[in-house]
């Protein structure tokens, strides 16, 4: 989608600390960007941190639907997925979390190579 890469390209990096974007409340911190191009009741959901000079922004979540009050508006999902953890709340998190990925994926899995003899 277009509009989501003009998004994440030019609109969020011009001022990822915008008031246009910021969330409140337990959700204070992260930013979205409504309209500007996504389809309505699209929200693209960012957390941006300032590092000295430089701006890091880190794209989470495009959500939908927007239905304000039901279970499943994608403000109530994101919502859930921030307090129960899903995002890194610091860039240093974020790195970690990814160290700790990488380092999981280059380790050999030993169900699988168990598996593999059985099957010999």
């Amino acid at each position: 989608m277009l509009a989501i890469r003009q998004g994440y390209l030019e609109h969020i990096p011009s001022d990822p600390f915008s008031p246009r974007f910021a969330l409140k409340d337990d959700l204070r911190g992260y930013g979205r960007l409504k309209k500007m191009g996504l389809p309505n009741r699209y929200r693209l959901f960012f957390r941006a941190f300032q590092l000295g000079e430089q701006k890091e922004i880190v794209i989470l979540w495009l959500g939908y639907p927007r239905k304000e009050g039901d279970k499943n508006d994608c403000y109530a999902v994101f919502q859930k997925m921030v307090l129960n953890g899903t995002f890194p709340t610091s860039m240093q998190e974020l790195i970690e979390r990814c160290e700790t990925e990488d380092e999981m994926m280059e380790q050999p899995n030993e169900d699988v190579k168990d598996e593999s003899m059985n099957n010999e």
